[in-house]
């Protein structure tokens, strides 16, 4: 019975043996191509990887060139935007023109401006989000012959871009400004700032 085993075992194991040989010709035939497929010289001169070489600048030129289309747009549209804004600038003691909104600002000038007018408790002042739409930032650009947001105007006038606030506020002229000790908190934690998220 053991030899009537063999030949069937033989018989059933006959097509993975067929099977594993055919793969082994096809690697061994792969394998052959590949070798005398003609290959590239090792130390081949690569071309040239394109990146910034200073990322600064060109995101200072990226920046450069928005304001230039923001610029474009607020003039296709000059009157319906200017009549928008400028009837914000007017109902308004402070408006902020800013990338984001102050609980969520698109840069870190925006950021730094949110935190320097909650320090100093400039409140109430309305912010509009420049990134919403071209021509708005081309409108506070324009006005304000300054190309980088955030600006502040008081009063309906140009008040001042990221650096002149914070000038402004390292020698304290911010708070005494436009800064309301009415709102900061009294008792225990008397003259604190209340609890604010950025």
């Amino acid at each position: 019975s053991s030899a009537l085993a063999k030949p069937c075992l033989a018989r059933a194991l006959q097509p993975q043996l067929v099977a594993r040989a055919m793969f082994r010709i096809a690697a061994v035939a792969i394998g052959r191509r590949a070798l005398l497929a003609p290959r590239a010289p090792l130390l081949a001169a690569q071309a040239p990887r394109c990146f910034a070489a200073s990322p600064l600048e060109a995101t200072s030129k990226l920046y450069d060139d928005i304001v230039l289309k923001s610029v474009k747009e607020f003039q296709a549209n000059q009157k319906a935007v200017s009549d928008d804004l400028d009837a914000e600038l007017a109902n308004n003691k402070m408006v902020l023109f800013m990338e984001g909104t102050p609980d969520a600002p698109k840069s870190e000038a925006s950021h730094n401006i949110i935190k320097m007018l909650t320090q100093a408790q400039a409140v109430p002042f309305v912010s509009i989000d420049v990134l919403s739409h071209p021509a708005i930032l081309g409108y506070t650009v324009t006005k304000t012959q300054r190309n980088r947001a955030p600006h502040l105007y008081m009063n309906g006038s140009f008040y001042a871009d990221h650096d002149g606030l914070l000038a402004k506020f390292n020698t304290g002229e911010l708070s005494k400004d436009i800064g309301s000790e009415a709102t900061k908190s009294s008792g225990v934690f008397g003259g604190e700032l209340p609890i604010a998220t950025y």
